[in-house]
């Protein structure tokens, strides 16, 4: 009675309805899509590089002219000015042209309104501070480039456990299958008194084993959908069809595949663009030893008089001005710049010796997963000639019912092993491929 309810408990977990099985499907490529449009891991990678953009705006103003406009009031507590007009009446003379009949010193209130403009025209050091935002704002786009194809990697990797996934829960179905089959044979020869009952109790427990594979292997392949789906950027599970297994042949040798890697990897253009973004920063701090000139122009207007007689005018001034000390701080600039220039020499020699260990093991793991999957389909060929052996002389009477489990759990086991196999490789391939900096699709 207790086996009874086990078995069924087992049965209604096992058989799932239709509707939990039905999960949305993509192909690689358009998973890889959505990757693009909706994980926000991208999204943050790639407001970074706007932010490293928008930095090279902030470091060209220095570079571009200035244009200010100014309005008010001024109210004086005295007034002074010099009635003109009179002076000249008084001496009998008429009063010569431009000179104006009143000479407001200081109005007792006045509105005034101007507008200037500067023009840099030699400032050194800003053109390289524009020059390491430049540099700065490489790196981050490279720094994008090393998200994505980390990310595009990783969903291909998880495409192919969720196969692999797929296939073992197909092989547990199988196994299922052929568990109920034995019992069922068994059961039938019990009645006809061909075998004992301890093989009718050794097949139950065999069936209810294998329903107990297919639980946890449905559970595997639904934490595996999930997974994909979070990459993607979504809470509800996701299939991926990773389309046909890598081919099965040797990849190139280490040595050039490195040398692709060097050519190829986002984070090598990125430690150079930030080798060079520190050149020019140590290059902006000398260039402020440097004089810097600018001219201005500006007009102005009052409802006062001015001193000429006019109501408004304009201005033009050429500004040079030469730092001779600015408190020490063209030096401790220098010296971060140094030092952020060597910590990323230092970085980028770290970065290619990682390259390089990665390409190794990922070349090796390749060479490994192809041997695994040529003994492994070995093993599964074997395995189900096997069992099938197994059945016939059962059936014929000559072997009993334990050489027969023993025979569907080797086979059982070699289409588990066989699905790894096969997941290993697609994973393995994908992982090459980002190790060399190539496209995973």
């Amino acid at each position: 009675m207790k086996k009874s309810i086990l078995s069924a408990l087992v049965l209604l977990f096992a058989a799932r309805p239709a509707e939990a099985n039905e999960v949305r499907a993509l192909s690689l490529g358009e998973a890889l899509g959505e990757l693009e449009a909706q994980s926000f891991v991208l999204v943050e990678a790639k407001s970074r590089v706007a932010q490293a953009q928008a930095l090279i705006g902030q470091a060209s103003s220095p570079l571009l002219p200035q244009v200010v406009a100014a309005g008010g009031y001024t109210r004086n507590s005295d007034e002074a000015k010099v009635g003109l007009g009179g002076v000249f009446s008084a001496l009998g003379m008429p009063q010569p042209d431009g000179i104006p009949s009143t000479l407001y010193i200081q109005p007792i209130g006045a509105w005034t309104v101007s507008a200037s403009a500067k023009v840099p025209l030699v400032v050194p050091n800003a053109w390289a501070d524009r020059a390491a935002a430049q540099r700065a704002s490489e790196a981050a786009a490279a720094n994008l480039g090393t998200v994505r194809l980390a990310l595009r990697a990783a969903l291909v990797q998880a495409a192919w456990a969720g196969a692999a996934a797929e296939d073992v829960v197909a092989a547990s179905e199988r196994a299922v299958g052929t568990a109920e089959e034995h019992r069922q044979t068994t059961a039938r020869m019990l009645a006809a008194g061909e075998t004992a009952a301890l093989s009718v109790l050794k097949a139950d427990t065999e069936l209810v084993k294998r329903q107990s594979d297919l639980v946890r292997a449905r559970a595997e392949l639904d934490r595996a959908r999930l997974a994909l789906g979070v990459l993607l950027g979504k809470s509800a599970p996701v299939r991926v069809l990773p389309g046909p297994p890598p081919g099965a042949g040797a990849p190139a040798s280490s040595e050039a595949l490195v040398r692709e890697a060097f050519g190829q990897r986002p984070e090598v253009a990125a430690n150079a663009a930030k080798i060079r973004a520190s050149d020019a920063q140590s290059l902006s701090a000398r260039l402020r030893l440097l004089p810097q000139l600018s001219g201005s122009a500006a007009v102005f207007a009052s409802d006062m008089p001015y001193p000429t007689g006019k109501k408004d005018g304009w201005r033009l001034t050429i500004d040079a001005t030469w730092p001779l000390f600015d408190g020490g701080y063209r030096g401790s600039r220098r010296a971060q710049a140094e030092a952020e220039t060597e910590g990323a020499r230092a970085a980028a020699e770290t970065q290619r010796l990682a390259i390089a260990q990665e390409v190794a093991d990922t070349v090796r793991d390749v060479g490994v997963a192809n041997e695994r999957l040529r003994l492994a389909e070995r093993q599964a060929a074997f395995a189900a000639e096997a069992a099938a052996s197994a059945k016939r002389t059962f059936e014929a009477g000559v072997t009993g019912s334990l050489e027969v489990l023993d025979a569907n759990d080797r086979l059982y086991q070699a289409d588990v092993a066989l699905a790894d196999a096969r997941g290993r490789l697609g994973i393995a391939g994908a992982a090459l491929a980002k190790a060399v900096g190539r496209d995973v699709y």
